[in-house]
């Protein structure tokens, strides 16, 4: 019962938070260890943990699976939000100095 939505967005989601975590592993070695790096590589852990226990609901009711998809669908939709913000303000704070 896999929707379609839930697979695009937590895609979009591991895609995204691992791209920018790989990055940021470029950038502690260019700029040195920025704290909200860390939080970062906890979000990105998310929509991946989020993937693989899908794979594991298979045999679940329906209504818990739905249940699931939906929370997990905001989760992964408010992630992608979250690490867009982070990359953002550790890029002008940490790489850029402009802030303050």
């Amino acid at each position: 019962m896999k929707t379609k939505v839930f697979s695009v967005i937590t895609s979009i989601a591991i895609v995204l938070t691992l791209t920018v975590a790989t990055l940021s592993i470029i950038g502690i070695s260019i700029t040195g260890l920025y704290p909200g790096i860390i939080a970062l590589f906890l979000v990105a852990l998310i929509p991946v943990a989020s993937k693989f226990y899908a794979k594991k609901i298979s045999s679940k009711s329906n209504a818990f699976q739905r249940n699931y998809y939906t929370t997990f669908t905001i989760i992964n939709l408010l992630s992608i939000l979250v690490v867009l913000w982070m990359t953002f303000v550790i890029v002008h704070d940490h790489v850029l100095h402009d802030c303050c």
